[in-house]
């Protein structure tokens, strides 16, 4: 490099420096930065809803799920009756303590709940949408019995309170698939009854 251009490189570093102190004065507005506090903005935003209008909206939602709920993923009309078993025995997480401090069943056991009690009824999936399933349900209702047996109704889909009042009985629904996940019930509509220590179920093919 020559002579001349260090000379040059050495003058604009220097008039750099200066350059960072310099007061260039105000061009134009200035304007100060007013930033709104967050326990001001929250409380402007709380009155600003309506509550009673928001309660009504909740109230309203919450009828709409309890009434029309959603229809469970995975239950279909049945295209073909199918007939099969379910083992209601399950394993013991914990033991099993009866009050005087006795140990009834130790963790680990398998225990069926048909050892101890019989299920005396028969319990009905449908998906009340489906007129055909209804019409089928209320000739099962219908038929004659050697024994007085309390049936349950349970909705995969399908208004609660609409079926309760055609039919006149209690109506269920199987929240979040409890009853129809662990039972392998894929169709609709399908019975279930006792039959010795295991579950029967039986998805039944009606016509429209």
């Amino acid at each position: 490099m020559s002579r001349q251009g260090l000379i040059l490189i050495c003058c604009l570093i220097f008039n750099a420096g200066q350059a960072q102190g310099c007061d260039l004065g105000n061009i134009g507005t200035s304007f100060r930065i007013k930033e709104e506090g967050f326990v001001s903005m929250m409380m402007r935003k709380l009155k600003e809803i309506d509550f009673e209008k928001e309660q009504q909206k909740m109230e309203k939602l919450a009828r709409q799920r309890i009434e029309d709920p959603d229809p469970l993923e995975g239950i279909k009309p049945a295209i073909k009756t199918r007939e099969f078993w379910h083992d209601p025995a399950f394993v013991l997480k914990d033991d099993v303590v009866l009050p005087c401090g006795r140990v009834l069943y130790k963790a680990g056991t398998a225990v069926n709940p048909l050892d101890h009690m019989d299920l005396e009824r028969r319990l009905f999936f449908v998906d009340s949408r489906e007129e055909a399933q209804i019409e089928w349900l209320k000739e099962r209702l219908n038929e004659k019995k050697e024994w007085v047996i309390e049936d349950k109704i349970i909705l995969v889909a399908g208004s609660v309170l609409k079926l309760k009042e055609e039919l006149g009985v209690e109506v269920y629904f199987d929240q979040n698939g409890e009853i129809t996940g662990k039972w392998g019930i894929k169709s609709s509509p399908a019975i279930a009854r006792q039959d010795g220590k295991m579950i029967k179920i039986k998805e039944v093919k009606v016509e429209k």
